[in-house]
């Protein structure tokens, strides 16, 4: 009988001290967590937020098979640029990336973008098109409601765009 006392007796002090050890273990795994959220928060702040979901795929899809016209209006030059040729259009929707951009406070929309199907505007999108910038937000009843990088090809498409205007 002695020794059943002893053996519970024992088995509740390793119980008790399993018990303090995890609480231990939580608050610091809790700490780690916190440290941890912290730094990805002030990483964030610097690389920017992911403010919207990509612009839903079968609106892509929709504008592959269907836009007829790209009207690019630039901000601060004094020209614009248009596509009517159904494969100039698909290419320029290739350059659409499906990741979401880390949306920076200091960029700002070098043009806006309007994508058209038998003269209707069916997409419209803010170009971000600067160092550290390269991205649309797409807008859905007159407000910024996705967004999405752009392809290395759409980089360079835009970058070809604004040399020839310098040259």
């Amino acid at each position: 009988m002695k020794i059943i006392y002893t053996a519970v007796f024992t088995i509740s002090i390793l119980l008790v001290s399993c018990q303090d050890n995890s609480k231990q273990t939580t608050a610091s795994s809790q700490q780690e967590t916190t440290s941890t959220t912290e730094e990805h928060t002030t990483a964030q702040a610097n690389q920017g937020e992911k403010l919207y979901q990509s612009v839903p795929l079968d609106t892509l899809m929709m504008l592959f098979q269907q836009c007829d016209y790209i009207d690019y209006v630039f901000y601060y030059t004094n020209f614009s640029v248009s596509q009517s040729n159904q494969s100039d259009i698909q290419q320029s929707l290739r350059y659409i990336s499906e990741n979401p951009p880390f949306i920076k406070e200091e960029c700002k929309p070098q043009g806006h973008i309007f994508f058209q199907v038998n003269g209707d505007n069916r997409l419209e999108a803010d170009l971000y098109f600067q160092a550290g910038c390269t991205y649309y937000v797409f807008y859905k009843d007159g407000k910024p409601a996705y967004a999405n990088e752009l392809m290395p090809s759409g980089i360079q498409f835009y970058n070809n765009i604004f040399q020839s205007v310098k040259q």
